[in-house]
């Protein structure tokens, strides 16, 4: 074969082969396209199980297929545009994740909005947070991993809804949740920062509050992943100097970040500042922000200020030289102006931290309120304002008059500064107040004059310090609940709520038997929970809720009364002003209290029929305005609250061992709601009824429970049957489950009587034949003495003639 003639056979096979390749780029083409036209008609499903996987399928696909027919990319994106807006928050996380697939190849504007691919997802980020938030574990990860990770500029997300996300992200209870957080921070998000991180926490917008926690944890997980970057970090003198904001948050986060982890010593005594040196640094930052200037300066060096103090708290004061030297500069400060609370909490925690003990603590900060104190001067006599008054003209007159007005606010903002420190002090102090004796004198001359006093601020940081010291005294606090009562029942608003958590505390600390052991009336504290609990203002209610939650979850008190208004305040009507506080406090507290204890759950069961008849009244009086849970589905709560099967293990072990040690806690709710059922004809209290019954746990009750529930439901079907076919048949069901139940348990109890008495038989007969035994063996004994006897006279009566026959013989002779 020629050249020319290999050559041509050459180019056939290689045209063979295109047209092959081009048969099969049309095969898949058209299966492509079939496949996805075919899952774009799910997209409009009703179940929504369906447009969720058809979204999936797609995102999962488009990262594998090449091109693509143009109309059908068109339908693709248009369909996708409609599902991230679908009421389903799974179905617009595929959604937006197919989009993000899409982005980088399309700039194009939907005609529809005049919006692209990228600002289509911005707005679904802005708007709906909730991708974020997903049940499924992997939803919430591939919203980190693309979405969030894919955008050219964080800042494109509002500042609120980015600390949201992030806030979400890092505190998820699934690890590679948060690792992909710490990815998308540390490999995407820090890029959009030029891979600085003081820019990149300038544009986190650090000093907004709701941003500074979040912030923290932000690059906390950024040193985690980034380990290299945290080795290569170093604060000189010149970066201690020039401090901004950022700068400063960042050497306090990295300083307590190396402390958590001990490998890293070495690396933190690099970067940890000299406790002289951070001293000096310390005063000349808090005297900027002391100083007058633009208003945006001060707040700058109020936020650098605050993270040096908290930097201080992370420091080594085994320098005594250093050591004393802070505790002057705290002192200085103390005495010579007045303090935010947010540096004044940090200022105390540092004089605690520097003290040698707490009693030298305590003698230091009671020396500085005395320091204080003394500032106050009163008027000299012969120089009252008001008695010079007298003798001057009206317009003297009035200038003493505002004269005695500054001066008087003066003295009380001097004495709310003594009493804030006071506060603050004893909230680090943790002796009791017998072996502390520095605290009667402040108790007496600083607290209880604050108490007293007519001004209602004073007085509501006096009771708050009172409230602190009864924490460190059982007797002090036992002698003063009577007054924290006399407060809720009288006291204007912000001292109610105050009293309000100052007895809550009390009472967790010590227990509610205890802290009324000397009250005559023991059910006074009840009163005053009944009276808050239905009080009018939801801040009290919100206070209220909260602590009877923790004292019935520590077993510090019961009150079945009290359990019935918490019933009734968590299923009571709302209107559009939701107290989300009280609810997301009941929501946790029941199943946590009724699942802890079977006592727990006989408490409920006293209160569940007579909560759920006043709930079932109530929703029939419903007004158009409000909106309350159906009666039904809450019965179906106070049956799953009171199963005995929900209980917690310790518990459980004793209710499996032996069928009589069963709670009967079911069974006496079903007989109190069939009793119900009986006594009325109709309505929704008896469907509610019928309904709750159904839901009880009732196949393992005490027989005499089911005997009883037997009776009632056969009272029902024949005196008042039930009118609805559906919750007849399944009361029927019940009742044969039930007599089924009750025969097996009568045939065991036949069987086991049957068994008894044959035993009992057996045990007899076998008396009687050891009796007849004993018998015999005793007439064989007497028959054979009696022989014995006879044979023995016989003998001797032989005897006898033998011996008169040998007499006569001795005579004849």
């Amino acid at each position: 074969m020629s050249e020319e003639e290999e050559e041509d056979e050459n180019e056939d096979m290689d045209e063979d082969e295109e047209d092959d390749d081009e048969i099969i780029d049309t095969v898949s083409g058209t299966f492509v396209e079939k496949l996805l036209r075919h899952l774009l008609r799910g997209f409009n499903a009703k179940g929504v199980y369906v447009r969720t996987r058809c979204c999936q399928i797609i995102a999962l696909s488009i990262s594998s297929i090449g091109e693509i027919d143009e109309d059908l990319y068109q339908d693709l994106k248009t369909a996708l545009f409609e599902r991230i807006m679908d009421k389903e928050a799974s179905v617009r996380i595929q959604a937006a994740t197919a989009l993000c697939r899409l982005q980088s190849a399309d700039s194009d504007v939907d005609p529809a909005d005049g919006k692209t691919i990228i600002q289509k997802l911005m707005w679904s980020l802005q708007y709906d947070p909730s991708a974020a938030r997903d049940v499924d574990a992997v939803n919430r990860r591939v919203v980190y991993l693309k979405p969030l990770s894919d955008i050219p500029d964080f800042r494109l997300l509002k500042s609120e809804q980015r600390t949201q996300i992030l806030k979400w992200g890092l505190n998820d209870r699934n690890p590679l949740v948060k690792k992909a957080v710490s990815k998308m921070l540390s490999e995407k998000w820090i890029g959009h920062a030029n891979n600085n991180l003081i820019e990149f926490l300038e544009r986190l917008e650090i000093m907004k509050p709701e941003v500074t926690e979040v912030a923290e944890s932000v690059l906390n997980s950024f040193f985690t992943a980034r380990m290299d970057i945290v080795n290569t970090i170093t604060f000189d003198a010149e970066f201690w100097n020039n401090l901004t904001p950022e700068s400063a948050f960042l050497a306090k986060v990295l300083i307590r970040f190396l402390q958590k982890d001990h490998t890293l010593d070495e690396r933190l005594d690099a970067i940890l500042p000299e406790v002289t040196r951070h001293v000096s640094n310390l005063k000349y930052y808090n005297d900027l922000y002391r100083s007058t200037g633009p208003e945006e300066n001060v707040r700058d060096y109020e936020f650098i200020t605050t993270q040096m103090l908290e930097t201080a708290l992370c420091l080594d004061y085994a320098d005594e030289v250093g050591r004393i030297k802070m505790f002057e500069l705290l002192r200085d400060i103390l005495k010579s102006c007045e303090l935010s609370e947010d540096h004044l909490s940090k200022i105390v925690r540092i004089f605690r931290l520097i003290s040698l003990n707490e009693r030298d603590f305590t003698r230091t900060i009671i020396e500085i309120i005395s320091d204080i104190q003394e500032q106050i001067t009163p008027f000299d006599n012969d120089e009252m304002p008001a008695k010079r008054s007298r003798l001057e003209g009206d317009s003297q007159l009035e200038l003493s008059q505002t004269t005695i007005e500054t001066v008087d606010l003066q003295h009380m903002v001097i004495k709310l500064r003594c009493l804030s420190i006071c506060k603050r002090m004893l909230e680090n102090s943790h002796e009791p107040l017998i072996q502390n004796s520095n605290l009667y004198g402040l108790l007496n001359d600083l607290i209880v004059p604050a108490v007293q006093n007519s001004d209602v601020v004073l007085r509501e940081e006096g009771l708050h310090c009172l409230g602190l010291c009864c924490t460190l005294d059982k007797t002090l606090a036992q002698h003063n609940v009577a007054l924290f009562i006399q407060c809720i029942r009288n006291g204007h608003e912000g001292i109610l709520k105050k009293a309000i958590i100052v007895l809550f505390d009390l009472m967790l600390a010590y227990g509610v038997q205890n802290l009324t052991a000397e009250s005559p009336n023991n059910d006074e504290i009840r009163d005053v929970l009944e009276f808050c609990i239905d009080h009018d203002n939801s801040d009290i209610q919100s206070i209220t809720t909260e602590g009877l939650a923790k004292l019935m979850l520590a077993q510090r008190f019961q009150n079945d009364e009290i359990l019935r208004l918490m019933i009734l305040l968590y299923f009571f009507p709302t209107t559009d002003q939701v107290n989300n506080k009280i609810q997301q406090c009941l929501t946790y507290f029941f199943p946590a209290y009724c699942y802890s204890s079977v006592d727990h759950q006989n408490s409920l069961s006293n209160v569940t029929i007579l909560a759920l008849e006043e709930l079932c009244n109530t929703f029939s009086d419903l007004k158009p305005d409000e909106t309350m849970v159906n009666p039904m589905q809450i019965s179906d709560m106070l049956a799953d609250w009171t199963d005995p099967r929900k209980l917690a293990k310790i518990h459980l072990d004793n209710i499996t061992k032996d069928d009589d040690n069963n709670s009967d806690i079911p069974g006496k709710l079903a007989i109190e709601a069939l009793n119900i059922i009986y006594n009325e004809e109709t309505g929704l209290k008896r469907k509610t009824m019928c309904h709750f019954v159904l839901r009880l746990y009732l196949e393992k009750q005490n027989i005499s429970q089911l005997v009883e529930i037997q009776k009632l439901i056969h009272a029902i079907n024949t005196e008042r049957p039930i009118k609805e076919v559906l919750t007849r048949n399944a009361i029927t069901k019940l009742l044969k489950t039930i007599e089924t139940i009750i025969e097996e348990h009568n045939q065991d109890h036949g069987l086991n009587q049957i068994e008894k008495a044959q035993s009992e038989e057996a045990q007899s007969e076998e008396e009687t034949q050891t009796e007849e035994t004993q018998t015999e063996e005793a007439q064989s004994e007497k028959a054979q003495s009696e022989e014995d006897q006879s044979e023995k006279a016989q003998s001797e009566e032989e005897q006898e003639d033998d011996e008169a026959d040998d007499q006569s013989e001795s005579e004849e002779e």
